[in-house]
């Protein structure tokens, strides 16, 4: 997954699209016919797409799925020609979902064929990689707390450690935080998003060595901190990520491409 910090404009039509292309855009140059039902012919290449929407891999498709989907596919044909005798093909509202349908299909398909066009190169995706996942890699923080119920009493222990008192000795007695308390108040490695934020705050405002002055309240309680040490977290290796990318940079042109479209077009909406 790329970063969080990465956030990729999205038009609507480039998601709109991606539930709606084809599994393959393969159909049958001289199409053969499988099966006609009262005059009216089924073509492969239907079923070929009865096996795309069933999820099955036409290329492997079993002789008994093809004949289940055949047969799924003349009771249809049946179903539609009571329906077109009942006049629902006239119906307004089927009639503008149809037409939403087919304009929609034929407009994913158009802008999955520009998509390929926009394979991206290998310098183009370390590029993106070195700008937006390297440059923006977390911090990481090293830390130790001792969690107290009072404001008062982590007043206390901020006083006796400044006099002198070792701070994980005064953990191990004092913290409520029984985990962290046994190992002196040891907090480990961490990313700010993995604490609650009044305690992540005042740690990424600290310097390394420092204790705070002034006790952190959070929902558990107040919080006396020592920040140890602090690291930028190390990113995912560019070959953990090469698709991701290609992906996130194919939806920049395609946005922008539509953007472009959208510059050059007339459009009046009332």
């Amino acid at each position: 997954m790329l970063s969080n910090n990465i956030l990729i404009k999205k038009s609507p039509l480039v998601i709109l699209c991606s539930s709606l292309l084809l599994a393959s855009s393969t159909l049958f140059a001289e199409d053969k016919i499988v099966a006609t039902v009262n005059g009216h012919s089924i073509p492969e290449s239907q079923v070929e797409i009865a096996a795309q929407q069933s999820q099955i891999d036409f290329k492997k498709i079993t002789p008994e799925q093809k004949k289940l989907l055949i047969e799924a596919l003349v009771n249809r044909q049946l179903i539609l020609d009571k329906a077109i005798e009942a006049g629902f093909d006239k119906d307004p509202g089927i009639v503008a979902r149809v037409r939403a349908l087919t304009e929609s299909y034929i407009a994913a398909n158009y802008l999955a064929e520009i998509a390929e066009k926009y394979k991206s190169s290998d310098a183009e995706m370390k590029a993106y990689y070195d700008k937006n996942i390297v440059a923006n890699a977390a911090k990481e923080y090293k830390a130790r707390h001792i969690l107290v119920k009072t404001e008062d009493e982590a007043k206390a222990i901020i006083k006796n450690i400044e006099s002198g008192a070792d701070f994980s000795a005064v953990a191990k007695e004092k913290s409520t935080d029984i985990g962290s308390g046994a190992k002196g108040g040891d907090l480990g490695w961490f990313k700010k998003q993995n604490m609650v934020a009044p305690f992540a705050n005042a740690v990424a405002s600290m310097k390394k060595g420092q204790l705070n002055k002034t006790p952190i309240q959070s929902q558990f309680g107040w919080h006396v901190i020592i920040l140890d040490d602090e690291r930028t977290a190390t990113p995912p290796a560019y070959d953990d990520v090469k698709k991701n990318i290609d992906k996130e940079l194919i939806k920049e042109k395609l946005t922008q491409y539509l953007d472009d479209l959208n510059k050059k077009a007339k459009i009046e909406l009332k």
